[in-house]
């Protein structure tokens, strides 16, 4: 028999079995009988060790999700009698018979399911914005007398990219925190041990969103190959901007002089200058077709069907429902069940779409990597802690 491991499980003890969630356990079940009510004894088919496990943790799983595929073989169904050079030119490799002219064919047989030609859109949070730690009043405790930033806490970025205007506009256009950017190659470089092949980037015009990508990419090792579109309908909903104003942004010239990997020849399909400050929320959502926000990072995919791999769009929370129920068909959420879902999503959360070919379609389906949990860790102060009467 066949489970899978609904959620990990560390052992007690030490002849118990080490599993996580979407683990295969192999179970026989003529070697049960001794074990107690609610346990069984499992051999896990990613580690190769045995020991008990709770089953209460498992489900039954189908046989074929362990089938592993071990050769794959062409065969010419054309009815053709061989002449003696091509007979001769049969020799034996590793102990089987082979045709020469056959097996320069294999080469150009694409195999049935290559992962890296998977066409997907994968919606994505930005990572940990500076001011998610230090609140509202952040860039005040990191500027000295004369207006000179510095780094108050190691979390804090070590520098803050130039701007023609003052750097007050950070206030409004916060940029990752120094965790922020580790969550951000971290997801890069789990998506580059999946293998998947991200073929373009789009992404906010906020600096934290553009960071994300920047890092994801560089996590993908695609940061010399793939640039970013920044397409301004990616925006969050304007509403929720605390002061009431579209945030003066980065433009694409000081994102390019800082150093970020930008598409200059992308022209965003919603221009900047029409986001609207404290937007109402039918303004809002792109499955209205008003703001774009949904046509802009979705229409290489409309435009050129055969294109593979994944395309990464870099948003906010808002993104990842307003951009995924639009794809896939769904109506949109009304404005106070739209809010307290997006307050639930955190740091780099993740939804990802695949096409479905033979429905013509597409579906919502688990992201290529896990998701990244981590707890808060507060401010230390050791005079005020070991020296404390």
């Amino acid at each position: 028999q066949r489970l899978r491991a609904l959620f990990q499980y560390k052992p007690q003890n030490i002849d118990e079995l080490m599993i996580n969630a979407g683990d295969l356990i192999f179970v026989d079940p003529t070697q049960q009988s001794d074990v107690s009510e609610g346990w069984v004894i499992g051999t896990s088919h990613r580690t190769g060790c045995r020991g008990f496990l709770p089953e209460n943790y498992t489900e039954k799983a189908h046989e074929s999700d362990t089938w592993v595929k071990h050769r794959e073989y062409v065969f010419d169904t054309a009815s053709r009698s061989f002449t003696k050079a091509e007979k001769e030119a049969n020799v034996k490799l590793n102990g089987e018979a082979h045709n020469l002219s056959m097996s320069r064919s294999l080469t150009n047989v694409p195999p049935l399911q290559n992962a890296a030609l998977r066409r997907g859109v994968l919606v994505m949070s930005h990572g940990e914005r500076v001011d998610q730690v230090f609140g509202k009043s952040w860039l005040q405790q990191c500027l000295t007398a004369d207006g000179k930033y510095y780094r108050a806490d190691l979390n804090f970025p070590s520098s803050l990219p130039r701007q023609k205007d003052s750097m007050k506009q950070f206030e409004c256009d916060p940029p990752l925190s120094c965790c922020g950017i580790f969550q951000s190659r971290l997801i890069g470089e789990a998506l580059l041990d999946q293998e998947v092949t991200v073929s373009s980037v789009y992404s906010s015009p906020a600096l934290r969103c553009v960071q994300t990508a920047q890092h994801v990419l560089q996590g993908l090792k695609l940061n010399q190959k793939v640039r970013i579109r920044v397409e301004p309908g990616l925006f969050e909903w304007t509403k929720w901007e605390a002061s009431r104003a579209v945030p003066n942004f980065m433009t694409v010239a000081e994102l390019v002089e800082a150093s970020y990997n930008i598409d200059t020849s992308y022209s965003g399909i919603f221009p900047l200058s029409s986001l609207v400050p404290s937007e109402s929320y039918e303004d809002y959502p792109p499955a209205d077709g008003e703001r774009g926000s949904a046509a802009a990072p979705l229409s290489p995919l409309l435009a050129f069907p055969g294109v593979p791999g994944v395309i990464l769009i870099v948003g906010h929370g808002s993104s990842l429902a307003s951009l995924t129920r639009a794809l896939t068909g769904l109506p949109g959420r009304d404005s106070r069940d739209f809010a307290q879902m997006v307050k639930k999503i955190p740091s780099l959360g993740m939804c990802f779409c695949e096409e479905q070919k033979e429905e013509n379609k597409w579906q919502m389906v688990n992201p290529p990597v896990k998701t990244l949990t981590h707890g808060a860790n507060a401010a230390f102060n050791w005079k005020n802690t070991i020296l404390e009467d």
